[in-house]
């Protein structure tokens, strides 16, 4: 498997990257829909909160079935309903069905997520899944780069909805990844040992493990000051500071400077201690 690693790491990172792709993407275009739709800021922010939300609940599905079913079936699945979300988006006429797209698009988005970290799970421990762990975050992390800055020059050639279809080729994209560049690492053999009721014991034993609490909690208001700049910034930089939606982009790129510094920096760390053995 080591001699895979680097191509793991691109399928596996492309695929986790689609969910920040369709958050990314838009930020650009925040103000423009609001005007377009006729919705305050605060209604369009509900699109965001859509998406999360949705991913929130997702993920507590996506690893048991995963287990019980196999890596790749829920992933297609993860994926139709991605491009269902954003074909929906596309098509909204109004701020209301906007929102409830983006919930389902934040479905579908979490499956690669989800996924692709149960795969490293699967096929490495210890030092080797940290360090493989680091190269898909370094792929990851292009994500904020690239999407807004995506985003700002698909909207020189269409409007806001043209954002979405480019969603939907990513989604294609991805399923293209999962059909020929996977192959399904939770055997039959190791899927009978999994059962809905496992999960949910599973789920409790967490919840009972003060440890366990405690990172989660370090991770959400690490990761809730974050998505409060996602959330606001575009209304901020834009429409109060005068950016352009491309000068925008670039800016919040700066973001990702730091998770790609940071996710290798872990990787080292982890293979210089010899973290997990």
């Amino acid at each position: 498997m080591q001699s895979r690693a680097p191509s793991h790491a691109l399928s596996l990172g492309l695929l986790s990257a689609i969910g920040l792709f369709a958050l990314d993407m838009y930020l650009p275009a925040l103000p423009t829909i609001s005007v377009n739709l006729n919705a305050d800021s605060h209604e369009v922010q509900a699109s965001l909160i859509s998406f999360f939300a949705a991913m929130a609940v997702s993920q507590i599905v996506y690893g048991p079935v995963s287990d019980m079913f196999g890596r790749k079936k829920p992933l297609y699945v993860g994926l139709a309903l991605y491009a269902i979300g954003a074909v929906g988006c596309a098509l909204s006429p109004s701020i209301e069905w906007l929102i409830a797209f983006r919930f389902l698009q934040g479905m579908g988005a979490c499956a690669g997520v989800v996924i692709s970290r149960a795969i490293v799970r699967d096929l490495h421990t210890g030092p080797a899944a940290a360090q493989l762990m680091s190269r898909l975050m370094l792929v990851f992390s292009v994500s904020p780069i690239l999407a807004p800055l995506a985003g700002s020059i698909v909207t020189v050639f269409g409007d806001w909805r043209l954002i979405f279809w480019v969603m939907v080729g990513a989604g294609a994209v991805g399923a293209v990844v999962a059909v020929f560049f996977l192959e399904e690492t939770r055997l039959p053999a190791a899927r009978s040992e999994s059962s809905l009721a496992g999960a949910l014991r599973s789920y409790g034993t967490l919840l009972r493990d003060p440890y366990y609490l405690g990172l989660v909690l370090i991770a959400s208001f690490g990761m809730s000051s974050y998505m409060i700049y996602v959330a606001n910034s575009s209304f901020v930089l834009i429409e109060h500071y005068g950016l352009s939606p491309t000068f925008y982009s670039i800016v919040f790129s700066c973001n990702a400077v730091a998770f790609i510094g940071m996710s290798q920096l872990n990787g080292w760390l982890s293979a210089r201690s010899g973290c997990g053995k």
